[in-house]
């Protein structure tokens, strides 16, 4: 039986067809792979591009296809494609538009959508060039963390409150200030976190109002380069002025649960044994847990995640299992987190290796400023 495996889509909108074509198509195109043989199909404005940048064995004219096509429709030019190469089955990724997938049942074509959120298993598994392009963001991500934190470090204190250029200092401040440096090293990151206070202690609250002293900070950027598509993802959690004796203390134990986390880091470990140890780790350290509450606190979500061409992949590092590779990219970013206290989590960008993990961070793990 010849298989095809097909994608029909933009490169922003499908990790998948940019891992397999190297090519960035802001429209939608079509891309197939029929015995480890790949193919682009594109119409005369990207033709010359894409014979220049696209990494696939064949380029095809889509004006040369519409000669034989019966008809000028998207599902007119695949059902010619599927004729021409005598295929048999077709395999779509699961966000294949379902008019289209309609459209080619109707033409007899038999196809088969894929249930995973990743197309190609491949990606998962990094190369060279991959973790080269990752630690490039991370690089960059980190001179931008180190300017968020000078920009607070030498803010004033008046009342209780930063003021930085004469300003309130707030999250939404802080937040522009980051996109803007990102922006100025061809990183994009529309939804990072730096929240404070109450705030803080929920996990993926962006951040409002004003930055309080001796308060919590946590500043989660995780930025895509846009030249390359690669993310990047650091979490640190700082204080301007004198944290209180329980906030010293959560900082020391998620510092210690984190670098536990990331020892335990290796090709073949089960991802729920770290997950589970830093969970242990916090409970006999005296911060609980408690999801029967209206707003659960303590160690309230997943120890971490794979990252690459999008910002969450597989694996999780969770309580679900799930075992590790080598030269998977993840996340080990624990946290606590108290509605009454606030919020630390510290996060680090690890490659798994056979014998533990090599840290693509670097940035120091500090909390008072």
């Amino acid at each position: 039986m010849k298989k095809m495996t097909l994608i029909y889509d933009s490169t922003k909108n499908s990790s998948d067809l940019l891992y397999k074509t190297k090519f960035k198509a802001p429209d939608p195109i079509i891309f197939f792979e029929i015995r480890k043989k790949t193919h682009l199909v594109l119409n005369d404005l990207e033709l010359e591009r894409g014979k220049k940048q696209a990494k696939v064995d064949e380029i095809l004219s889509l004006r040369e296809i519409l000669n034989y096509a019966k008809g000028n429709k998207i599902e007119n030019i695949i059902f010619a494609l599927i004729k021409k190469y005598k295929v048999d089955e077709v395999l779509v990724p699961y966000t294949f538009p379902s008019y289209l997938f309609n459209k080619l049942v109707k033409l007899k074509v038999k196809l088969k959508a894929s249930d995973s959120s990743i197309f190609y298993e491949s990606r998962l598994i990094k190369d060279k060039v991959e973790i080269k392009n990752i630690r490039k963001t991370m690089k960059l991500t980190e001179s931008v963390m180190a300017k968020i934190i000078d920009k607070i470090k030498y803010s004033k204190v008046k009342n209780k409150l930063l003021y930085s250029d004469g300003k309130i200092l707030t999250s939404e401040i802080l937040r522009s200030f980051c996109q803007n440096e990102l922006s100025l090293k061809g990183l994009e990151c529309p939804d990072c976190i730096i929240s404070s206070g109450r705030h803080s202690s929920l996990p993926h609250h962006e951040g409002s109002g004003p930055i309080k002293e001796s308060s919590p900070i946590i500043m989660d950027i995780f930025p895509r380069n846009i030249d390359n598509g690669y993310y990047a993802d650091i979490t640190r959690t700082i204080v301007k002025g004198k944290p209180s004796k329980i906030l010293k203390d959560m900082f020391k134990v998620v510092k210690n649960g984190q670098s536990l986390g990331v020892k335990l880091v290796k090709a073949g470990m089960d991802s729920r044994i770290i997950h589970n140890k830093i969970k242990n780790f916090f409970d006999e350290s005296g911060f609980l847990t408690d999801f029967e509450k209206k707003n659960p606190d303590g160690f309230i979500h997943s120890t971490g995640h794979g990252l690459g061409l999008e910002i969450h992949e597989p694996p999780r590092v969770s309580s679900l299992k799930e075992i590790l590779k080598a030269n998977q990219v993840i996340t080990i970013e624990p946290g606590l987190y108290y509605s009454n206290i606030g919020g630390v989590r510290i996060e680090d960008t690890v490659v798994v290796t056979k014998e533990g993990c090599k840290s693509l961070s670097k940035f120091p793990k500090f909390f008072e400023i």
